[in-house]
């Protein structure tokens, strides 16, 4: 399309040639033709030595031969034409090779992809797509325009909410791990709870999300949980948190709004983390964190307390030779 259409698009101010380009392209491999993003400033420079034939950058002033778009933000810009050019397709109708229970209740545009399972009185809100080899058990309710892709399991009495997108293979109300010892084996405890997804949340590839032993797990609106993510029986975490890959959260704790859990951390069972905590990767998670924490570490503690004894710990070797000298 002509640069001029792009700049429509996305909300900028096109200065210079309205060129005919092809493609939207990453720095390494823009050709000629292509058109290329510049999220902050300082890259301005190396952005204008590619082969892109034109930019998107900030709202700065910047001399160039090149044609450009100004934007206040160049990533969320990026996410605009993106979603013009998204490719991906799904189900526009209900397939001939659906399983549906009784009393199931479709409203409409839902599509559906082959051999997907539905129970008992579901009810799935409209506009919502779901994949092919989708298993949706009884009592389960959809909300509006989600998507789920294929190989998700939804067992029974489970609430997803609306805008919500899960992603394949992942499992929404699986039993949480919970066991009795009877003095000669581990006597499974069942898990009759429920899970509930709150409204524009998105869950991650094999991310596991175990249903409730009497009560509820709840994911708060607005929450985006990564890939490989398991979240154990009623556990409640808040809105607006990133959750990413690998993280493991044990049974009943609570996370509050705005969180965000870097990859591979672990959360003890019966922890409460507050509002607008960070917790930067491959932390232990022991005790309970106050609201605008930033915590590292194992077990977690401030994180600059850690930097203080990582530093110490890479004196250790010298301080020992001092010591034996001693």
């Amino acid at each position: 399309m002509w640069l001029k259409e792009v700049a429509e698009i996305i909300g900028g101010e096109l200065r210079g040639e309205n060129c005919w380009i092809e493609k939207v392209s990453d720095w390494k491999e823009a050709g000629e033709n292509d058109l290329i993003f510049v999220f902050e400033e300082k890259d301005l420079l190396s952005a204008e030595k590619t082969k892109a034939k034109a930019l998107v950058i900030p709202e700065v002033e910047f001399s160039t031969d090149k044609p450009i778009i100004l934007v206040k933000n160049p990533k969320l810009a990026m996410v605009k034409l993106l979603k013009y050019f998204d490719w991906r397709s799904f189900p526009e109708e209900i397939h001939s090779t659906v399983i549906l229970g009784e009393n199931v209740r479709i409203e409409e545009k839902v599509g559906i992809g082959a051999y997907t399972v539905i129970g008992n009185n579901v009810k799935i809100g409209k506009e919502t797509k779901i994949g092919p080899g989708v298993v949706i058990g009884n009592n389960v309710t959809i909300g509006e325009r989600c998507i789920i892709y294929p190989k998700v399991s939804i067992y029974d009495y489970c609430y997803i909410g609306n805008n919500v997108i899960l992603h394949s293979g992942c499992v929404i109300g699986s039993d949480g791990f919970g066991y009795v010892w009877d003095e000669r084996a581990h006597v499974k405890i069942p898990h009759i709870g429920k899970v509930i997804i709150e409204d524009d949340v998105e869950i991650g590839a094999n991310s596991t999300i175990d249903r409730g032993t009497l009560g509820e797990t709840r994911i708060g609106r607005g929450t985006k949980i990564d890939n490989l993510v398991t979240i154990a029986h009623n556990v409640k975490i808040g809105e607006n948190c990133i959750i990413v890959g690998q993280v493991g959260i044990a049974g009943s704790s609570e996370i509050g709004n705005n969180v965000i859990i870097a990859g591979q951390s672990g959360i003890s069972d019966h922890v409460k983390v507050g509002d607008k905590v960070i917790i930067l990767a491959r932390s232990g998670v022991t005790k309970d964190i106050s609201d605008n924490s930033i915590v590292s570490g194992f077990p977690a503690r401030s994180h600059k307390e850690e930097l203080k004894w990582q530093a110490l710990l890479r004196r250790l070797p010298e301080i020992w030779e001092k010591v034996k000298k001693l």
